[in-house]
């Protein structure tokens, strides 16, 4: 066994796999969604503010804007998220953060959003989203 890691290869298959739905449950990206939700849900059910730690330690996660030479999996990319912005966000739902501009929404907005993305509208032409525009 060499150890080596796969890479995201770049491909029509894989691509047009990206931008499909998922046909089983056990699908790779219904594994991530299942994982995006149980990590937002444990985020979400916390009652802290934020975690302490620096800006400018939550900034070097974000110093390299470089794009890669290579594909990266999906779940990578994911993870990356879930652990270097969700991880270092404000908890704006936590009873004891006092904001500005910025309030708690109810946790139905969540699943609710699910909609708006899947139907990708652009709100600004109406050929494009005839029923969300005049909404």
């Amino acid at each position: 066994m060499t150890g080596k890691k796969p890479s995201a290869q770049a491909s029509i298959e894989a691509m047009y796999r990206v931008f499909t739905v998922p046909e089983a449950p056990d699908s790779t990206l219904s594994r991530i969604d299942q994982n995006i939700s149980r990590n937002l849900a444990g985020f979400l059910q916390e009652h802290i503010v934020a975690v302490e730690r620096d800006l400018s330690d939550v900034e070097k996660n974000f110093s390299d804007s470089a794009i890669p030479e290579k594909p990266v999996f999906v779940s990578e990319q994911t993870q990356f998220l879930l652990d270097k912005v969700v991880a270092d966000s404000v908890h704006t739902a936590s009873p004891a953060f006092i904001g500005h501009m910025t309030s708690a929404l109810p946790y139905f907005m969540l699943p609710l959003s699910k909609i708006m993305i899947a139907l990708n509208q652009n709100l600004v032409k109406i050929e494009t989203s005839k029923a969300f525009t005049p909404l």
